[in-house]
């Protein structure tokens, strides 16, 4: 089955691409593949057209017991490692080159709903974003970037894919040409966050730019797209100068996006457009925030806890 990886990677790939998924989702499926044909060949398996729903819960059990340093995978981690074998099996039946999908009645592991590990409230917001030194090409571009993931509550990746051309001024849009599940959608930028794109682009992005071929809207002090593990050190270093107790991630602007604008009234259908959420489910956990306001509130004025 090893043998083959090659084989069935490419096959998965051409499936994901010609179905429109995001170049990372399409790294994360097929980043599965190697430990699933290895774990197949430890059953005996030859060939895929062999393998039957027993082998894949066998898959499955592997996974709940697999530890990764010293600790097991999260529910989470197992589900979207068996969701990535799923897709998998359901796109090759598809395309012909199996005769049935063994995995299509494999149940994915039911995961909680967790809340946002870091919840910043506004003033918080408003020292995250002013910690940028403004004066500097670099610090200016910080800001930008951290004015674009809160007033748009843009992913990373789709920050990061972002275009000159995605960037409408006149209306104050951003055009989100591939985003989770290869979905398109048009998202206001706002005021504030537009004023501080248009001054990056300006004061900035010339003295970064190396190359008139470079279309991305961030670039990286080398002037080439800049990469997530640049993104979240810049997210995390504002966080740093502005004194913020917690850790803050890139993902983090996009809860604190969401949670603020709930705060003053805005409807629950309109984030999800917002956000690019299919299921509504995925915006309504957003609502439950709110009971870190309620504990807060408890901590303060309830007797025992003075």
């Amino acid at each position: 089955m090893v043998g083959q990886l090659e084989l069935w990677t490419q096959r998965l790939k051409d499936r994901l691409q010609l179905k429109g998924f995001a170049v990372r989702t399409i790294e994360n499926y097929v980043g599965e593949l190697p430990s699933l044909l290895g774990f197949l060949e430890g059953q005996g398996i030859r060939q895929l057209s062999q393998v039957l729903p027993l082998h894949l819960e066998a898959y499955r059990t592997h996974l709940f017991y697999l530890e990764h340093r010293g600790r097991r995978l999260t529910l989470g981690t197992q589900s979207r490692r068996l969701s990535a074998v799923k897709t998998f099996f359901r796109l090759m039946a598809r395309a012909g080159y199996l005769l049935v999908d063994p995995a299509a009645a494999l149940e994915l592991p039911k995961t909680p709903e967790t809340l946002p590990r870091t919840l910043l409230n506004e003033k918080e917001m408003d020292r995250l974003l002013q910690a940028c030194n403004v004066h500097e090409p670099l610090g200016l571009r910080d800001r930008a970037i951290l004015e674009t993931l809160y007033g748009s509550a843009v992913r990373n990746s789709e920050l990061l894919a972002l275009t000159l051309d995605d960037v409408e001024m006149v209306r104050g849009e951003v055009w989100v040409r591939c985003g989770k599940g290869g979905k398109s959608r048009v998202v206001p930028l706002g005021a504030q966050a537009l004023a501080w794109v248009e001054t990056y682009l300006d004061r900035s992005r010339p003295f970064l730019v190396r190359s008139e071929a470079e279309r991305h809207l961030f670039l990286s002090a080398r002037g080439q797209q800049l990469g997530r593990r640049w993104l979240s050190f810049i997210v995390q270093h504002a966080g740093q100068r502005a004194g913020l107790a917690q850790r803050v991630t890139p993902h983090a602007l996009r809860h604190a996006c969401v949670t603020h604008m709930l705060r003053r009234g805005a409807r629950i259908r309109h984030l999800q457009t917002m956000l690019g959420h299919a299921c509504l489910n995925s915006t309504q956990r957003y609502t439950r925030v709110e009971i870190v306001d309620l504990q807060r509130m408890h901590r303060k004025f309830h007797p025992r806890e003075r």
